[in-house]
């Protein structure tokens, strides 16, 4: 069969819409690979966000379980009744009472924070726990830091 006249432009029209298809398609996959990246950005962005506001609010804990304590103890001193007023008279008894009562919670709150922080540093600082074996370097091949 012989292809008529109107059926060759018929089919460059077609070749044509097929071919603008595929263009569609393919800048769509490539708008879908933006906007993923895109959002993996901005996903990045309130990471970093998130570590600082996490930074901040350990900074702002560490404070106030530092003055936690010292504000009970200044508090509990500062109340003016008859037993503390009896026994507090000289200096020996204040700093016993007075500086040692501020300093004991420090002192506390010190070795506290310094054991809860090295519970919590990450596994990978930690030393290995299996047997080393160290191999013996030549003095030629030593590095001097001289």
């Amino acid at each position: 069969m012989k292809p008529t006249p109107t059926s060759a432009p018929t089919c460059a029209t077609c070749d044509h819409l097929v071919l603008v298809n595929e263009e569609v398609a393919a800048q769509r996959d490539l708008l879908g690979t933006i906007l993923e990246a895109n959002i993996a950005v901005i996903s990045v962005e309130q990471t970093n966000v998130s570590v600082r506001q996490n930074t901040t609010m350990e900074q702002l804990t560490v404070l106030a379980t530092v003055f936690l304590p010292l504000t009970f103890v200044t508090g509990f001193f500062g109340q003016n009744f008859g037993w503390l007023i009896d026994h507090i008279d000289g200096l020996p008894s204040f700093l016993i009472f007075g500086i040692g009562g501020l300093l004991l919670p420090l002192v506390i709150l010190f070795f506290w924070l310094r054991r809860s922080r090295a519970a919590s540093a990450p596994a990978a600082a930690a030393p290995p726990t299996g047997p080393v074996h160290h191999r013996p370097t030549s003095p030629s091949t030593s590095i001097s830091t001289g």
